[in-house]
C-alpha cells in the first residue's frame, strides 16, 4: 500500500495552475526564439534557450501533480473502475486531438504536444491508482530516464550528425525523423512518451512529499541530478534537430533538478491573491486553448525569418517585441475564446457545430498536406480552434456517459 496521500485543497491546486501557466509562457518565448531564426551560435539564443530549459520541466511536473491529485481523489470515490474509465477515455480523446492538431504544426505522424500530454497523463494516473509507494514511482521515473539516456547515446552515434546544410535543413530533418518507425516516434521523437512521462510520474511524489519530513529525499535526488549534469556531454542546442530529439542527458538532469527544486521552493511562498498570479493561473487552467492561440502570433515569425534570409538582414533582432506580443496576444485570445465557450457550451448544438467545423477543414487540410503545404497550413487553423473549443464538451459527454448520475444508495 502507498503512503497516506496529501489532502486536496484549493490553495494547492492554484499553485499547480500557476506552474503550468508559467510553463505556457516559457514555451511561447522559446517558440518565438526558434521560429524567428535566432542564430544558434549567438549569445541571444544561448541565453534564451539555455535559461528557459532550466525551467522546462515545470509544465510537465505540474501536469503530473494534477494527474496524481485526480487519481487520489478518484480512489476515494464510489465505483473507482468507472472513474478510471472516464479519465482514460478523456485522455484518449485528447490523444486523438493531438494527432489532428499535428496537421497545423506540420508534424503529421509524430507525437504532438496534446498527444504526448494525454499519453503521459494516463500513465501517471494509472500508476497512482495502483496505490504504489511514492518511493517506487520515483525509482520508475529514474529508470525511464535511464532508457532515454541509452537512446541518447544511440542517437548521437547515428551517421547523419554532420550532414546538415542550412538551406536543406528542414528536408533533412524530416527525412531523419520519418526514417524512425512509429514505435520509435511514439517513444522518443518530439513530445513523445519519453522523456516527458518521467516528469509526470515524479510529480506525484513531489506533490505528496513537499512540505513533509520526506521532502529531504527529493532535495537529495535533485542535488544528485544537478551534480551529475556537469559530467554529462553537453548536447543542448548543438543543432536544431535537438528540438525534435530531446533525449539528451544534460538537458534531462539539469532541467529535472532545477525545475523540481524551484517548484519545492516556490510552493512555500506562493501568493495566489496577486493580480498577475491570477492571470498566470488562468493560462495554466486554459493551457490547451492557450497553446492553440499562440500560433496566431508566433507563426508570423516565419515570413519575418524568410525576409531576413532573402535580404541578409538580421530581422531576428526584433524577437523581444515578438515575444511580448505573443504572450499578450495569446492571453487575450485565450480570454476571448474561453468566455465564448463558457457562454455557449450549454447550447444544444455547441459540440456538433464545433466538430463539424473541425472536420470540414481537417479533410482538405490533410488532402493538401503534401501537395499544397501552404494551403493545408491555412486550412488547419480552423481545425485547431475547433478542437480546442470542442474538447471541453467532449470531456463532459464522456463523463456523463461513463459516470453514474447519482451516487449509489448507502448500504442498509
Amino acid at each position: 500500500m502507498s503512503e497516506n496521500v496529501a489532502p486536496a485543497t484549493p490553495k494547492r491546486d492554484l499553485d499547480l495552475d500557476w506552474f503550468r501557466g508559467v510553463g505556457c509562457i516559457l514555451m511561447f518565448i522559446v517558440h518565438v526564439a526558434i521560429m524567428i531564426g535566432i542564430p544558434t551560435d549567438s549569445f541571444a539564443y544561448r541565453f534564451q534557450i539555455d535559461g528557459i530549459y532550466q525551467l522546462y520541466a515545470w509544465f510537465f511536473l505540474a501536469s503530473g501533480m494534477n494527474a496524481a491529485r485526480a487519481a487520489w481523489n478518484d480512489n476515494r470515490r464510489p465505483r473507482p473502475g468507472r472513474t478510471m474509465a472516464s479519465y482514460l477515455l478523456v485522455n484518449l480523446a485528447l490523444f486523438v486531438m493531438g494527432i489532428i492538431y499535428s496537421v497545423n504544426r506540420r508534424t503529421w505522424g509524430q507525437m504532438e504536444l496534446f498527444s504526448g500530454i494525454a499519453a503521459c497523463t494516463a500513465m501517471a494516473y494509472v500508476l497512482q491508482r495502483r496505490r504504489w509507494p511514492h518511493w517506487a514511482t520515483i525509482i520508475i521515473s529514474v529508470l525511464l530516464f535511464g532508457v532515454v539516456v541509452h537512446y541518447n547515446y544511440l542517437y548521437w552515434n547515428f551517421p547523419h550528425q554532420q550532414l546538415f546544410k542550412p538551406r536543406e535543413f528542414n528536408a533533412q530533418v524530416s527525412q531523419i525523423i520519418y526514417s524512425f518507425n512509429l514505435g520509435e516516434r511514439f517513444l522518443f521523437v518530439h513530445f513523445s512518451l519519453l522523456p516527458w512521462v518521467s516528469w509526470f510520474i515524479l510529480g506525484a511524489a513531489m506533490l505528496a512529499w513537499a512540505g513533509t519530513r520526506r521532502e529531504w529525499i527529493l532535495w537529495v535526488l535533485f542535488l544528485a541530478m544537478f551534480g551529475a549534469s556537469f559530467y554529462a556531454p553537453h548536447y543542448l542546442n548543438k543543432m536544431s534537430l535537438d528540438f525534435y530529439l530531446r533525449a539528451k542527458m544534460d538537458f534531462l538532469l539539469r532541467s529535472t533538478s532545477f525545475g523540481g527544486a524551484t517548484i519545492l521552493l516556490v510552493r512555500r511562498f506562493y501568493k495566489g491573491e496577486w493580480s498577475i498570479n491570477k492571470k498566470i493561473e488562468f493560462l495554466g487552467r486554459e493551457s490547451l486553448l492557450a497553446f492553440v492561440m499562440q500560433w496566431f502570433f508566433i507563426d508570423w515569425c516565419v515570413p519575418l525569418r524568410a525576409i531576413g534570409l532573402a535580404s541578409g538582414r538580421a530581422t531576428w533582432k526584433v524577437f523581444p517585441l515578438v515575444q511580448i506580443a505573443a504572450i499578450l496576444g495569446a492571453y487575450w485570445l485565450t480570454r476571448l475564446f474561453a468566455a465564448w465557450r463558457d457562454r455557449t457550451i450549454k447550447n444544444k448544438n455547441y459540440l456538433r457545430n464545433w466538430l463539424a467545423l473541425t472536420f470540414a477543414f481537417f479533410v482538405p487540410a490533410l488532402l493538401f498536406y503534401q501537395r499544397a503545404p501552404v494551403l493545408a497550413y491555412l486550412l488547419s487553423f480552423p481545425v485547431i480552434v475547433g478542437l480546442a473549443m470542442a474538447f471541453p464538451a467532449v470531456r463532459l459527454v464522456i463523463r456523463r456517459a461513463v459516470l453514474p448520475s447519482k451516487p449509489p444508495a448507502p448500504a442498509v
